[in-house]
């Protein structure tokens, strides 16, 4: 810190002892050993507090520099940039998204056909009980003429 030699202490040594005089001398040498430890305390201190900031700071220029390094750029759009990566990755025409979205509207088209005949079916059901028994009995009628056909066909052959 001070470029003090030996000469130059020895010198202020005896010069403390003249001016100070012997017998106050060990006091103020406590005094001034005192100021200077916690001089360099609060040095240590500070230094910690400087390194600590820019341990931080340099942390935060790593991160920002890894992700732009990544492309990933903004924390929001991290998700998005690897969804597409991978898209790129592993559909980088885009033949097998049009070959599934073709399969989708297929897919979708039966679904409604499906559903369309589902609702049909509940609204046959929903009918009253005396339209729901006329068709039962229209049904039994069908199947008891239809019956006796088959018979006389078995006989004669």
């Amino acid at each position: 810190m001070f470029d003090i030699g030996g000469w130059e202490f020895l010198i202020i040594g005896i010069v403390a002892i003249v001016i100070i005089g012997p017998k106050d001398l060990p006091g103020l040498i406590r005094s001034v050993v005192g100021w200077v430890r916690k001089a360099r305390e609060l040095a240590r201190e500070f230094q910690s507090g400087i390194d600590d900031l820019a341990q931080e700071v340099e942390l935060e220029k790593i991160g920002d520099e890894f992700r732009d390094g990544v492309g990933l750029g903004e924390t929001g759009d991290i998700g998005n940039t690897i969804h597409q990566e991978i898209i790129n990755a592993i559909d980088p025409d885009g033949d097998v998204t049009d070959a599934f979205d073709g399969a989708k509207e297929i897919l979708e088209e039966d679904l409604t056909k499906i559903q369309n005949n589902l609702d049909q079916q509940d609204e046959i059901d929903d009918e009253p009980d005396d339209v729901a028994e006329q068709h039962s009995t229209a049904k039994k009628l069908e199947s008891a003429n239809n019956e006796p056909s088959e018979k006389t066909d078995q006989g004669k052959t």
